[in-house]
């Protein structure tokens, strides 16, 4: 009997044994709850981290690209186009209300909209085609015939028929044998050939084609190369909200680029009436612009309450007043001021500094910089990047 004793004695634990065991595993799983916790919260934010900075970096450098070819005049290398004060070939319009803010206390209510004049080429070089039909101006004014279809086609090789297909009536052919700049009336596409008719421009005051934007010189050389141009191109930078989420009916704030033919009507630029929209990124909560006369020393539009950029949005606080002071210290001959034409910035070589503010999609507590464990604030973590260069037709005079 004592044997069976001590045998059932030693086949199990006791209770106390047994609520110990309990406990520790309790603390073992806490602790690895809270480190699992941890590694999903640090993964998830190094993610939106990662994800904010290359929206930035891809933001920046779409800008960069832009920026570059803002004053780009392929019609005429040698006369500006016309352009009303009230829309300049350059501005920056300050701190402007977005319209339809969103609620978010993170949304932006302000943006700084930038815009600038260019002709758009196409991008690919076709080549002249040989034909007989091909005729000048001046050609048809000698022996009585008008300029269309039959009598001033132009046949161009376009290397593709993708090419092909993007030549449309209302761009600008620019042959490269004497750089005249020709309006195109209509098309005929066959292939990856394009043949073309030519007419009076209705807008040849705007694009710096002369009166009409005929052809007047003698016939070009066959295998000349042709450009295609989207002439007199305006293009519009700013912040809009953008209903991308249905949680968010106010809307997202995105970085967006309009684009769209530059007219007469009207007074100022109006972003909305530029062009459809394209998104360049999403979550911006900051889009500023600044220039400078002195290689940075001085920013204009920073630091002040400037609301316009020239003598039409009040001179004397207005951007180009400030860049004027900058170049009055500089001291260069012949650039003391940026009056007297629209065109200033081909003469200047300004620098343009363009900063770009996003934020992480979703407010985390981790981001707070009043985080604290009893009472945690969610917040967005905001990264700027900052784009400074002199643009590749800043700085370069037509004549």
């Amino acid at each position: 009997m004592a044997r069976e004793a001590s045998r059932a004695k030693a086949g199990g634990f006791s209770l106390v044994e047994l609520l110990v065991a309990l406990l520790f595993t309790l603390f073992l799983m806490a602790g690895l709850a809270t480190v699992f916790k941890s590694s999903v919260s640090s993964f998830a934010a190094t993610g939106e981290s990662v994800s904010n900075a290359r929206r930035n970096r891809l933001s920046i450098q779409l800008l960069g690209e832009d920026i570059n070819m803002a004053g780009m005049y392929l019609v005429d290398m040698v006369l500006p186009p016309f352009t009303l004060p009230k829309r300049p070939p350059f501005c920056v319009i300050p701190n402007s209300d977005i319209e339809n803010p969103g609620q978010d206390a993170g949304d932006p209510k302000k943006t700084d909209e930038l815009y600038f004049y260019l002709d758009e080429p196409l991008p690919f070089e076709g080549t002249l085609k040989a034909s007989p039909a091909q005729a000048t101006a001046a050609d048809a004014v000698l022996h009585g015939a008008i300029i269309g279809q039959a009598a001033g086609g132009y046949t161009v090789d376009c290397q593709s028929n993708d090419y092909a297909n993007q030549v449309k009536a209302g761009q600008v052919a620019i042959f490269k044998d004497f750089w005249e700049a020709v309006y195109v009336a209509a098309t005929s596409v066959s292939g990856r050939n394009v043949t073309f008719g030519v007419g009076a421009s209705p807008s040849a005051g705007i694009t710096g084609m002369g009166s009409q934007g005929l052809p007047s010189r003698v016939n070009h050389r066959p295998e000349s190369g042709v450009l295609f141009v989207r002439p007199a191109q305006v293009v519009v930078y700013l912040i809009e909200m953008a209903q991308l989420d249905p949680a968010k009916p106010e809307g997202i704030p995105c970085l967006v680029r309009r684009q769209g033919d530059y007219s007469y009507s009207g007074g100022a630029y109006v972003a909305s009436a530029v062009g459809p929209r394209q998104i360049i990124t999403e979550n911006v909560t900051g889009f500023k612009v600044y220039l400078s006369a002195n290689g940075g020393r001085e920013w204009a539009g920073i630091g002040s309450a400037a609301s316009g950029f020239d003598e039409g949005w009040d001179w004397a606080s207005g951007i180009r007043g400030q860049i004027d002071k900058q170049l009055s210290v500089v001291g260069r001959p012949g650039q003391h001021s940026t009056r007297g034409s629209e065109h200033w910035f081909r003469s200047i070589p300004i620098l343009v500094r363009v900063d770009v503010t996003t934020r992480t999609a979703t407010k985390r507590s981790e981001y707070s910089a009043n985080y604290s464990a009893e009472k945690p604030e969610a917040a967005y973590k905001l990264l700027t990047q900052t784009l400074i260069f002199v643009p590749r037709h800043f700085g370069l005079p037509m004549n």
